[in-house]
């Protein structure tokens, strides 16, 4: 009786090769695609918003400006001096003892 040696045919284990596969490779290709679509998607999305944001903390500073000056104007119409000034100039009132002059119309 001989005794086989290990290196023969029968005594290694069959190892099954894997089959190509295609289709799995198509399904990872297609998911990385979609993968990165999404992710430049929301890099738009983001740079929009960021622009978005810049323009309205741009108005809101022009806003605070006029803020600003209006609530200066509204200082400077409430004080004695320029209501005179006014009631002379729109609705033409004088002091008592003054004799308003009229341009002529023609």
């Amino acid at each position: 009786m001989t005794k086989k040696s290990p290196t023969t045919k029968e005594s290694r284990p069959k190892t099954r090769k894997q089959p190509f596969r295609p289709l799995s490779k198509l399904v990872v290709l297609f998911a990385f695609c979609a993968l990165l679509s999404s992710a430049y998607q929301l890099y738009e999305l983001r740079k929009e918003v960021n622009q978005s944001i810049a323009q309205l903390n741009q108005e809101k500073e022009n806003l605070f400006q006029q803020q600003k000056l209006l609530e200066e104007e509204i200082l400077q119409l409430n004080t004695p001096s320029y209501i005179e000034q006014l009631a002379r100039e729109q609705l033409g009132l004088v002091r008592k003892g003054e004799i308003r002059i009229a341009p002529k119309m023609e």
